[in-house]
């Protein structure tokens, strides 16, 4: 429990309170606009629609509590729902208003975008037609300034292809203007037409409009039928020149490596032709040999080779005698000299 003016409320109680509350402000503050907007309707167009009445007789109670729930209870709940329905149509209708506002602003921004944008190509592109005809070539080498008479007769052209374009855009805007009345004559007429149309012939149209209606959903349905395919065609072409992409690769380096087994091919086959080449000489000088030692007296390549033989292995022993021959020299000189001293020394002894 909670105290609140000297009373004892419980929480609950008290919630319930602050709720009834916040519904009561939210209600005046929609009934005020109603009002405030109702009196600018009927100031302007005259009395609108009143709100619905109830049935029940208005008493006044006698006691202040009695009083303040019938003030509550004053306005019914079709006033409530009469009032909200119109609050609502209200702030809609200022919501599209609102949206309309915002899409023609979108739209003028839009427009002045890209006039902007044009603006920003053509002085863009004026600026390098200046550079290029009056900046580059109007130089005068003499005295390096521009003539004069370039900078003319480039403005002169400016105002020539100007004066043409604006010509152009007269007559468009002849042109549209009449297509315009055009337009506004056959509006006319439409409404005209609708205005003296009859039941029958409305009831007929409503007929071909539902027609119609339903032609262009079957069309929508098999269009939407289509771009899903044509989404997965799409897809499936997209794979398929991967594939193709890849397969081309693939044969290009088959390609590459054929024309290199090829080369590879012709090289060996140049290198077989001279290794025939040469081996038919070859063979041709053996002949040529095996007949010239027929022929002739000459001993055979094996008895030269057995002769040479023998006359390494004489060598050998010659060069073992002589080396023997030189070793007996030397002791025998050797000898010599030791015979020659003993008999000095006996004759020396004798005498």
């Amino acid at each position: 429990f909670c105290r609140v003016g000297g009373m004892s409320v419980s929480k609950d109680d008290f919630a319930r309170y602050v709720w009834e509350n916040e519904m009561l402000l939210r209600e005046n503050a929609m009934l005020e606009a109603y009002l405030v907007r109702e009196k600018e309707i009927s100031a302007r167009e005259g009395p609108m629609e009143p709100p619905p009445t109830t049935s029940q007789k208005s008493k006044r109670p006698g006691s202040r509590a009695q009083r303040r729930r019938a003030t509550v209870a004053a306005m019914s709940l079709e006033k409530k729902i009469f009032i909200a329905e119109k609050e609502i149509k209200a702030q809609n209708s200022h919501l599209e208003e609102i949206e309309e506002e915002y899409q023609s602003e979108s739209i003028n921004y839009k427009a002045m975008t890209g006039e902007t944008e044009m603006r920003i190509t053509e002085i863009k592109r004026e600026a390098y037609e200046f550079k290029r005809n009056v900046l580059s070539k109007g130089v005068d080498p003499m005295t390096g300034k521009i003539k004069a008479d370039a900078v003319i007769k480039y403005y002169d052209g400016k105002i020539r292809s100007k004066d043409t374009l604006v010509t152009k855009l007269q007559a468009r805007n002849k042109i549209i203007a009449a297509q315009v009345a055009k337009m506004e004559s056959q509006l006319n007429s439409k409404n005209h037409n609708e205005e003296t149309l009859s039941p029958i012939d409305f009831r007929q149209l409503m007929i071909e409009n539902e027609s119609f209606s339903q032609n262009i959903d079957a069309k929508n349905k098999a269009l939407l039928k289509i771009k899903v395919s044509t989404t997965k065609m799409g897809q499936m072409l997209t794979d398929k020149r991967q594939l193709l992409a890849g397969l081309l690769e693939e044969a290009v380096s088959l390609r590459k490596r054929i024309a290199e087994q090829e080369a590879r091919e012709k090289k060996l086959k140049e290198e077989l032709s001279d290794t025939k080449k040469h081996v038919s000489r070859m063979r041709k000088q053996c002949e040529k040999l095996r007949l010239a030692q027929t022929i002739s007296d000459m001993p055979s390549i094996e008895d030269y080779v057995a002769q040479k033989s023998n006359e390494h292995e004489l060598r050998k022993k010659i060069k073992q005698w002589e080396t023997k021959v030189q070793l007996a020299q030397t002791e025998m000189r050797r000898a010599r000299k030791v015979v020659g001293g003993s008999t000095t020394k006996l004759v020396k002894k004798h005498t």
